[in-house]
């Protein structure tokens, strides 16, 4: 008799060979025991007879299982499972082969479409605390660890709070993720300056007649622009073109401010 540890191993198995577990189970209980009847497997198994007697029907048809009379008795007994096991094998290779041969003849039709949107920009829109925690996600996995920021401070801590700023802060230094800013010259402008070094960012403030009645962020291809809390949206734009640009337009600012 199979130890438990080797019938999951062999349950395991066959369950990536698309067995269920009712085949599974019929199949084991007819491998041990030669001869088996639809009884004496529903009595193992636990399955009830007719349950028994479809799966039996099926590992038939699939030739794992092989019937032999009595008379009026009905035996089953397992085939080899060594050839059986490797043809099915053989058979997922080819269905395979037959996939990959669609797929290559329809991937050259699929991409004509791919290619027309391939410079198009994406523009995602993202609402309340769930987006705003979800932006600043993506900005932390981008693989260029470093982005440009022109924002209104009090933005954010209106969003989320000084605690949630403060873990941002903490959670962007922890990942040597570098930053430049421009802030309005504003309390909370100053104080996030103070910081600078501890948090690797650069930040210059806006001359006092400047406001941002938003917020944005620009990292990677990416621009992610945060609106009042009234308005409640940030609209995240993935454009290389449009990134570029405002890119330019921050570094404008940047060495206009610097003078």
């Amino acid at each position: 008799m199979l130890s438990k540890k080797q019938f999951e191993e062999i349950r395991a198995g066959l369950l990536q060979l698309e067995f269920t577990d009712n085949e599974i189970a019929v199949y084991v209980s007819i491998l041990q025991d030669r001869g088996s009847s639809i009884p004496s497997v529903a009595k193992e198994t636990e399955l009830s007879r007719g349950t028994v007697y479809d799966v039996v029907e099926k590992l038939k048809g699939k030739g794992f299982i092989a019937e032999a009379k009595k008379g009026k008795k009905r035996k089953f007994v397992a085939e080899n499972p060594n050839n059986k096991l490797y043809l099915l094998l053989d058979e997922k290779h080819r269905d395979l082969q037959r996939s990959k041969q669609i797929v290559e003849q329809i991937l050259p039709i699929l991409n004509v479409f791919t290619e027309q949107d391939a410079f198009r920009p994406q523009v995602r829109v993202y609402e309340g605390e769930k987006g705003f925690r979800q932006i600043w996600d993506e900005v932390f996995s981008y693989e260029g660890k470093n982005f440009l920021s022109i924002t209104r401070v009090e933005t954010f801590l209106t969003f989320m709070g000084q605690e949630f700023l403060d873990e941002l802060q903490e959670r962007k230094a922890k990942l040597g993720i570098t930053s430049r800013a421009i802030n309005e010259d504003s309390a909370a402008g100053h104080r996030t300056q103070d910081s600078d070094k501890k948090y690797l960012r650069e930040t210059r403030l806006a001359p006092k007649e400047f406001q941002f009645p938003s917020s944005e962020i620009i990292f990677g291809d990416n621009i992610a622009m945060f609106s009042t809390r009234k308005e409640n949206i940030i609209v995240v734009i993935e454009s290389k073109d449009l990134a570029e640009a405002h890119r330019t337009y921050f570094e404008m600012m940047w060495q206009f401010i610097g003078r």
